[in-house]
């Protein structure tokens, strides 16, 4: 109960910052801090903020009902309000010291003026999922480097994978060797802007018992 009171002041202080009254951005990155610091402690509780972030439409919303064990009959949208345009937290019942915040879509114009990590306020989280569900795009490589700056850990997660390799199904098929290659492009791509040992996952959040989703979700508990 007290987890579902938290989420709710949490969410309503976004909702009220971006809607009531549109600060000018100084004053709106001071809130998106304030918004993520002081409230990761309930008293003497720390929370970890994981930040689940990529490209517009990659899939976050889905992968977080995913990590929650959400079933397709449950209600995994945010407390307050619909929008993309707002950091949403979740608890995660795993771990009660976890939140999980799915953060809006980067942009590639975002990407060029250095707005994305200032919107979003990414210093504030502790741990990142960056999320693509097509290929490595500029945007992508570009939050990678900025974690690893700041000197956090990430996971890269391929989502939808189960739809790509059902459209690439040709003669002689082989689903291993397909995905083999695509893990050896995603990291191939990351290990050419310096991360020298990126955790890159293919999962689909629908079948959750199929690809790499049993590896990420014992990997991403392993972290905390």
């Amino acid at each position: 109960m007290m987890m579902f009171f938290y989420e709710l002041v949490i969410s309503l202080k976004n909702y009220i910052s971006y809607y009531l009254g549109r600060p000018a951005p100084e004053t709106t990155r001071c809130l998106r801090k304030s918004s993520v610091k002081k409230n990761q402690t309930t008293g003497a509780k720390k929370f970890t903020n994981v930040a689940v972030t990529g490209l517009v439409a990659s899939g976050k919303s889905t992968l977080i009902d995913a990590i929650r064990r959400l079933e397709d009959e449950e209600e995994g949208n945010p407390l307050v309000g619909k929008c993309e345009a707002i950091p949403r937290a979740y608890a995660y019942q795993d771990n009660p010291n976890v939140l999980l915040w799915d953060l809006p879509g980067i942009e590639g114009n975002e990407v060029q003026q250095q707005a994305y990590v200032e919107k979003v306020d990414l210093r504030a989280y502790d741990f990142f999922i960056v999320v693509s569900s097509t290929r490595v795009s500029e945007e992508l490589l570009y939050l990678a480097i900025e974690i690893e700056k700041m000197g956090k850990r990430f996971f890269f997660v391929r989502t939808k994978i189960d739809i790509y390799a059902r459209n690439t199904k040709q003669q002689n098929f082989n689903q291993g060797d397909l995905l083999r290659e695509i893990r050896r492009h995603f990291t191939k791509k990351l290990q050419g802007i310096g991360i020298k040992f990126p955790r890159v996952f293919l999962l689909s959040a629908l079948q959750k018992d199929k690809f790499d989703f049993p590896d990420f979700l014992e990997a991403f508990n392993n972290e905390f």
